[in-house]
């Protein structure tokens, strides 16, 4: 099983590489709630010492799709697709998605994806506290 590889690790950032896209299908996540893996299926939070949110890239072959619904106790999710189309499907509600789409998702919907299409599906998901975010766009930046 491939791994997110770490080049550096300093006091106010890291560097890491989960290499190609193409080549996500050597990751798998085991699911320690659905007892199953998830091929396709990397996380790098932990990797990169995220201390705010988690971020996940995974890819779905066509036809492929998450099996299950689920919810966050307190972190929202930003579903961004990186290549390919599919579907998600929200509190039963089910909504078209492609390349270049955006999604956020609440901590009390229910929520899946699928790869209803006949090529590779590629999505990001970031994670973060639900309503914790105090300063938009570059609000919170300065200059030295």
């Amino acid at each position: 099983m491939k791994e997110v590889e770490v080049l550096k690790s300093a006091e106010n950032y890291s560097v890491g590489n989960i290499g190609k896209f193409g080549e996500l299908g050597q990751y798998e996540y085991y699911h320690p709630l659905t007892k199953f893996n998830i091929p396709g299926k990397v996380f790098v939070g932990e990797s990169l010492d995220m201390t705010s949110i988690e971020m996940s890239v995974q890819l779905l072959k066509a036809g492929g799709e998450i099996p299950f619904d689920h919810k966050h106790k307190t972190n929202e999710e930003i579903y961004v697709v990186i290549k390919g189309n599919g579907e998600f499907i929200v509190d039963d509600e089910r909504i078209p998605v492609k390349e270049g789409s955006v999604i956020r998702i609440g901590t009390k919907a229910k929520r899946r994806w699928r790869n209803n299409s006949d090529s590779d599906l590629i999505v990001m998901v970031i994670q973060g506290k639900e309503r914790s975010l105090v300063n938009y766009n570059v609000s919170d930046g300065y200059m030295e």
